[in-house]
């Protein structure tokens, strides 16, 4: 937010531009600020924890939103900076976008980004009905919710008659995260990538956490927010998880403007529908953050650093979910979907 006139809190010799957790930098030292909170996020990837030349591929979902491309910037600059120092870089980039099912899938707009940001490995754009070529297990999987494929249905088609055939937003939501992840991971595999980093920020880290408890997936809200070794076999990490996405915006709009061109339109958080029985859990507690946020920033960052410090169950604990991969913390041995899945059954119509 603009403030008076004053001295940077950090440089002490630039007049400041923003107030940022009560502190009034330059704009200079505000994306300083930023990127190193991201860039102590990223220390696994150094150079002295490569295993001698092996180099990790690290797999990067951009959505077109505020979030995945500040990351996006911060990382190309750091490589760009190994480059010049070193000649070498300590980890590679795979970037990948899943188009939403009701446009034309934004090549243009993938292109630009890659003329922006070169330096990196781009997977052609899939849209979401593509989970179905890439994740080989999905359509043995989906039929425990009872959807099956029926006889000369294409994957548009399939894709279209899964989303209206459940019963409620939140399922409907649910589903489409479920598909989206199980997408991504299998890309990443596919690409050999060790880890996938999520452009999620702290609001929608916070944001998730309370989502997750109230559809009844408490049990994989360790997994779900924690940086390391997930339960679908890849490392999962979270640089942007000490930012609030207000920051992030901030920080976007301090760039130059080509940087900022990158931003996909449509990408702003889905509008909560005046009846509230239209609305699922995600996108009213995603409202909830973001509106609270910046009243309470330090209880929101709180609720993602104690939802990460719960104990994550190991596989001798449990067993894993056929759907989401996350552990069955109770039911009989036989059991396939953990309760969240159950619950998300409920709501769909076979």
């Amino acid at each position: 937010m603009p403030i008076p006139t004053s001295l940077c809190a950090d440089c002490q010799a630039n007049q400041s531009e923003v107030e940022i957790r009560k502190r009034q930098l330059c704009n200079d030292c505000f994306r300083k600020y930023v990127s190193s909170k991201i860039l102590k996020r990223m220390e696994t990837y150094r150079f002295k924890n490569q295993v001698g030349n092996a180099k990790k591929r690290l797999f990067l979902p951009i959505s077109g939103g505020v979030s995945s491309l500040v990351l996006l910037q911060v990382l190309d600059t750091q490589i760009k900076k190994q480059l010049d120092q070193q000649n070498r870089t300590a980890y590679d980039l795979v970037l990948f976008h899943v188009a939403p099912q009701d446009n034309d899938g934004g090549e243009d707009w993938w292109q630009h980004v890659q003329a922006q940001f070169g330096l990196h490995t781009y997977l052609p754009i899939i849209k979401l009905a593509g989970v179905s070529q890439n994740d080989k297990h999905i359509e043995e999987d989906l039929q425990l919710l009872g959807l099956s494929r029926q006889e000369g249905e294409t994957d548009e088609q399939f894709l279209t008659r899964l989303f209206t055939s459940t019963k409620s937003a939140t399922a409907r939501s649910d589903l489409q995260v479920l598909l989206l992840k199980r997408l991504i991971i299998a890309m990443a595999k596919a690409q050999n990538c060790d880890s996938v980093i999520w452009g999620h920020s702290d609001s929608k880290l916070a944001a998730k956490a309370l989502s997750e408890v109230a559809k009844g997936r408490g049990g994989s809200v360790p997994n779900e927010l924690a940086d390391g070794p997930s339960p679908s076999g890849l490392n999962f990490n979270y640089p942007l998880r000490d930012l609030f996405k207000t920051e992030l915006e901030l920080y976007l709009s301090t760039l130059a403007g080509e940087i900022r061109s990158c931003q996909l339109e449509n990408q702003e958080e889905e509008a909560v529908p005046v009846s509230l029985r239209m609305t699922s859990i995600d996108t009213l507690l995603n409202t909830y953050i973001t509106s609270q946020g910046e009243k309470y920033p330090s209880i929101m960052a709180n609720v993602v650093r104690t939802a990460s410090k719960l104990q994550v169950p190991t596989a001798a604990q449990a067993t894993a979910c056929r759907l989401c991969a996350m552990p069955i913390t109770a039911g009989s041995e036989e059991q396939q979907l953990c309760y969240g899945c159950e619950r998300m059954k409920q709501d769909v119509r076979g």
